[in-house]
């Protein structure tokens, strides 16, 4: 990830407001609080820059500084289970979209949006009032492999693009606004998670620890971690208060391990030691919810304090296969120090816990810290290297080395040639007795689809819009076409509209409603578009008809007399303005309901038109 002035990784958007209590977030009224104009009313000009991205040192004080200011955290910590909330709003490049936050929360805001990337902005209030605008990037972790049986569960609806999500704290406001607001963006929505700093907490903070040499020992854990294993402790996932019902599915394994990819979260490193078990929470819920993984993407996660957490569930004792490094994901195993470290390096405390889990995992699975290893690119969005390709590396990588990304931070990756001296150098002191040696991994057999026809020419001449194909092409009956589904989104061919494109978005979702090309619309005519008069709304031409989208109204479908009557009145100039529901029947009367008014229709006085004064 790029490095931000704020404790960032994580969460982005659903549709509805929510709390993270089972298996999934359960659904609560939708929630708009967009605050018009760049220029809100009360709003106060900029102040001091978010957070303080040299908090990361390279010794220990600042870190025991800060934690001495958080000893009595668990006085004022939340009587509460830390669960997660969330709310999610619509948004729209022009505006600046407004949020109230409670500064006693850990609370992480994300972006999602179809399209062109809007260039997203996003400041912070506190105390001291309104903080700089900083810049709210698109996200770049990468996520499984995109051959594994972990990408191949993940939703559709995860596949949006999104920003990076932020935890935000000690602040009671936040603003999020479009740099490029002429950007080609729709459903752009902002999602915002807060997370309670509890007592128990507070209490991780103060013991900073569960598993460890002499207590690791058990039912749930190998033997191979007890006697000669971390010989320090690890934060359980029980103990940060991990909800295992947001687990999604069982995780991959492999039979061992050939190296570790090293990571920063991003953001600010001014969080407290009680603050960082909500933050992970996040984490959880984040990589879960909203993106689609299985669990947790980090096999750990490492604080400035030096603390180690459990991160992936059964990575203690397991070679788990995480979602931390696109391609590379399988025989590696990921560790993420919370916090930004491009200008300065993390603590000492913490370098010396990322040495102590790499010797640790160096010795259980037999691999040299301060060696190469040799692995098979599984390909991705964010991966240098393509599908199946064979790349060296260091036994002890950066994550930048295989992905288009900044992480984790150039401060820290300058440090990595010491982690691996250090580690090695530790590796007498924990040396449990190896599993077996790794077995060479397997070229993953990539799936392609061909292309014929329409359909291919098509997609020969929109290949940045499409994507790849994802499937292969269907025939269609009743009315006669085929269609073949993409990356983005889906291209229908008929004889009589030609091929079109049709994306993922709530266009799709109208489309769907009405049962696709076999209900009243048929097949596309016409891709997507922008009115011409109305550059936030879209509409997209069909057979039988039009569905018509904006960020006020939502998508809707139109046609027959009500078409051709609103088109006569100018469609997106009208009186009427845009549609805002689909046409109902009731009584014998047909309607359609407009931003300004509404339409009727019967056998006895034809098409009515209502303006609304």
């Amino acid at each position: 990830m790029k490095p931000l002035p704020f404790l960032a990784s994580a969460l982005t958007g659903m549709l509805v407001a929510a709390t993270l209590s089972g298996p999934a977030l359960a659904a609560s009224p939708e929630t708009h609080t967009n605050t018009p104009g760049a220029a809100a009313a009360g709003v106060p000009e900029p102040k001091a820059g978010l957070g303080d991205a040299g908090t990361g040192n390279d010794d220990t004080e600042s870190a025991s500084a800060a934690d001495d200011s958080a000893q009595d955290v668990d006085v004022a910590a939340a009587d509460t289970d830390g669960t997660p909330s969330e709310t999610t709003v619509d948004a729209q490049t022009d505006e600046v979209t407004k949020l109230s936050v409670d500064s006693s929360d850990v609370t992480i805001i994300g972006a999602t949006w179809e399209g062109e990337d809007p260039d997203l902005e996003i400041r912070t209030r506190d105390g001291n009032g309104w903080s700089e605008w900083e810049s709210l990037p698109t996200d770049d972790e990468g996520g499984p492999d995109v051959s594994s049986a972990e990408a191949a569960q993940i939703p559709a609806a995860s596949s949006q693009s999104q920003s990076v999500a932020l935890p935000v704290l000690d602040s009671d406001a936040v603003e999020v606004r479009a740099a490029d607001e002429q950007a080609d963006t729709d459903d752009l929505q902002i999602t915002q998670v807060s997370t309670a700093v509890t007592k128990a907490d507070a209490q991780v903070a103060k013991s900073a620890g569960g598993v460890s040499a002499h207590s690791a020992t058990g039912p749930a854990l190998d033997a191979q971690i007890s006697a000669k294993d971390l010989r320090s402790k690890i934060v359980t996932r029980k103990q940060w208060g991990a909800n295992e019902k947001l687990v999604r599915c069982a995780t991959d394994k492999t039979s061992s391990a050939k190296g570790v990819f090293i990571h920063h979260t991003a953001g600010s490193n001014s969080y407290s030691k009680a603050q960082a078990p909500a933050i992970i929470r996040g984490y959880l819920a984040y990589h879960t919810q909203n993106r689609g993984w299985c669990d947790l993407g980090y096999n750990f996660l490492v604080d400035k304090y030096g603390t180690m957490y459990e991160g992936r569930a059964g990575s203690l004792d397991k070679a788990v296969t995480g979602a931390h490094a696109s391609g590379f994901n399988s025989w590696t195993i990921g560790i993420s120090v919370l916090g930004t470290y491009s200008s300065a390096a993390p603590s000492s405390a913490a370098q010396t816990s990322v040495k102590r889990l790499v010797a640790w995992k160096a010795g259980q699975y037999g691999f040299n810290p301060t060696g190469k290893m040799t692995l098979t690119s599984g390909g991705g969005g964010t991966s240098k290297f393509a599908l199946g390709k064979k790349v060296s590396l260091n036994v002890v990588a950066g994550h930048r080395d295989t992905s288009y990304t900044e992480c984790p931070g150039l401060a820290f990756y300058n440090k990595l040639g010491s982690i691996r001296s250090g580690a090695k150098a530790l590796m007498p002191e924990l040396s449990p007795p190896p599993t077996k040696a790794p077995v060479k991994s397997p070229a993953p057999k990539p799936k392609t689809y061909p292309t014929k026809g329409a359909i291919g020419t098509y997609y020969q001449k929109n290949v940045a819009k499409t994507g790849k194909p994802v499937g292969p092409e269907k025939k269609l009956k009743n009315p006669n076409g085929a269609y073949q589904t993409f990356a983005k989104g889906t291209v229908y061919w008929s004889k009589s509209t030609g091929a079109h494109f049709l994306t993922k978005g709530q266009i799709r979702v109208a489309y769907k409603r009405v049962k696709y090309e076999k209900g009243v619309l048929g097949f596309p005519s016409s891709d997507k578009k922008t009115f011409k008069h109305r550059k936030s709304a879209r509409y997209q031409n069909f057979r039988s008809g039009m569905i018509t989208w904006s960020p006020q109204t939502g998508s809707d479908v139109i046609y027959g007399g009500f078409l051709t009557k609103w088109k006569k009145m100018g469609t997106e100039r009208s009186k009427l303005g845009l549609p805002k529901s689909d046409r109902t029947v009731k009584n014998g009367v047909k309607r359609q309901n407009f931003e300004r008014g509404y339409m009727t229709y019967t056998k006895k006085t034809g098409i009515k038109v209502y303006i609304r004064k």
